[in-house]
């Protein structure tokens, strides 16, 4: 394809996109849609044009130089007033922060560049954003009358199904009409990655959904389109139960239903790229916390936030992990809820002193972290055929152990020892609620290098 030509074709899908805002802006004018119809026709106008992309442009130069300019005109619909009241308010005519747009040019951007020309891997995660997205929307705007509560606002349970039906369709009519994989396997990973990025969509927030959708299909599609059916039937289930298990638990936890999707998700990727034993920590940590420290009120202000800052530094091992393959990463992984746990106790003792010893509770919560979040993940993953009578014996596995034992208990202890001096910081008077979620997040992590010390030097 010669240079011209590529120019050509950046030009075509550029003018394309002009027309579908100016098309739209004059159907704003008249004022008979909501304006969340109008942003999610602009999403489904914008997905269409780009959708023949890998038939129209081979090199990834083109590509590059096509989401440069579209971000750069989107950016400018933001900066430039007469733009920003013009075609902009299509773009940004509902109350709500977010660069949903820039994401959606720079998602497409990134997936042509990585399916590296195979369609499939390309036109799979495009139509799901395109069409499922705008399904929730305007179905959930129109129908939605079972409610519940995320980061982003109200969501509705229709607008949920709607876009699990469309994304559903969207991978499962390409795979069956365009690819030579069985019909049972085309069922069972279209309902996976339906599942699956239905759930990514609930957690995202301030528009990260279209990056966010469009890269978790085609992770998902990728991993999942060699599968047999067997395999494929239990990633299915174990999602179900996940989520399941999630919103069963809902009258017990302070977070509210994204945070919750959020925790059935990281689940799912614990169980996906470590195995079950990788479960143990953080349902140790998810069960026990609502236990031990049950909500003193109805309300349930942990938004996803929360759970990515509990979460986080788990997430970047279990992605280490995942890339290494090392089992030993499982450690910093489990001191890292282990440490939450401990932080989530005593920060309750905090706020509520009148209860008991403060100094044997906050001990309490040390322990309680140790003992039944961060031993048993040990034990069960290191601590087969170990014989403990070499418990004493330099070198020896069970003594490796208990090196690993004891470097988890000092990690929790001294990130509880550093959170204690920076509580009259943060609760104050007056509270600092803004530091809550990055202080913990920053602790975690640095428990986990802690206690891997053993290993990292």
């Amino acid at each position: 394809m010669t240079h011209a030509s590529n120019f050509i074709s950046i030009a075509v899908i550029l003018g394309a996109l002009a027309v579908l805002l100016v098309g739209l802006k004059a159907v704003e004018k008249k004022k008979r849609f909501h304006p969340e119809i109008l942003r999610k026709g602009v999403h489904v106008g914008m997905g269409l044009v780009v959708l023949p992309l890998p038939w129209m442009l081979e090199d990834a130069w083109p590509m590059i130089v096509l989401g440069g300019l579209a971000c750069t005109a989107l950016v400018a619909t933001r900066l430039i007033p007469s733009l920003r009241g013009g075609i902009g308010t299509v773009l940004g005519g509902v109350d709500r922060e977010g660069l949903g747009e820039i994401y959606f040019a720079i998602s497409v951007t990134i997936l042509f560049l990585i399916s590296q020309g195979e369609w499939l891997l390309y036109v799979v995660p495009i139509l799901t954003l395109a069409l499922a997205d705008a399904a929730a929307a305007v179905i959930g705007l129109r129908y939605g009358q079972t409610q519940y509560q995320t980061s982003e606002g109200i969501k509705s349970v229709e607008g949920s199904l709607a876009f699990f039906l469309v994304a559903f369709f969207s991978a499962h009519l390409p795979l069956l009409l365009l690819t030579d994989t069985g019909r049972v396997e085309v069922v069972l990973i279209a309902t996976i990655l339906a599942i699956l990025v239905m759930m990514l969509e609930l957690v995202s927030w301030r528009g990260l959904d279209n990056l966010f959708i469009p890269l978790g299909t085609y992770a998902f599609l990728r991993l999942y389109l060699d599968e047999d059916p067997q395999a494929l039937l239990i990633r299915v289930l174990v999602a179900v139960a996940f989520t399941t298990f999630a919103l069963a638990w809902r009258r017990r936890s302070k977070l509210d239903d994204s945070a919750l999707v959020g925790c059935a998700l990281f689940g799912y990727g614990a169980y996906l790229l470590g195995g079950w034993q990788w479960l143990i920590a953080p349902f140790g940590f998810f069960a026990i916390h609502t236990l031990v420290w049950p909500r003193s009120s109805k309300r349930r202000s942990h938004t996803v936030y929360t759970m990515l800052s509990i979460a986080g530094g788990a997430l970047l091992w279990l992605f280490v992990h995942a890339v290494a393959g090392h089992e030993w990463f499982v450690i910093p992984f489990a001191t890292t809820f282990a440490a939450q746990l401990t932080l989530y106790g005593i920060s309750r003792v905090t706020l509520q002193p009148e209860r008991g010893n403060r100094l044997i509770r906050r001990l309490g919560a040390v322990g309680l972290g140790w003992i039944l979040v961060y031993v048993p993940t040990l034990m069960i993953v290191f601590g087969r055929g170990i014989d403990l009578g070499n418990l004493m014996v330099p070198g020896s596995e069970a003594m490796r152990l208990l090196a690993d034992l004891g470097f988890g208990l000092l990690a929790i202890g001294v990130v509880a020892a550093v959170f204690l001096l920076l509580t009259p910081r943060i609760y104050g008077p007056p509270l600092r609620a803004n530091l809550i979620n990055p202080i913990f997040a920053i602790l975690g992590l640095f428990a986990s290098l802690v206690a891997s010390l053993r290993w990292l030097t």
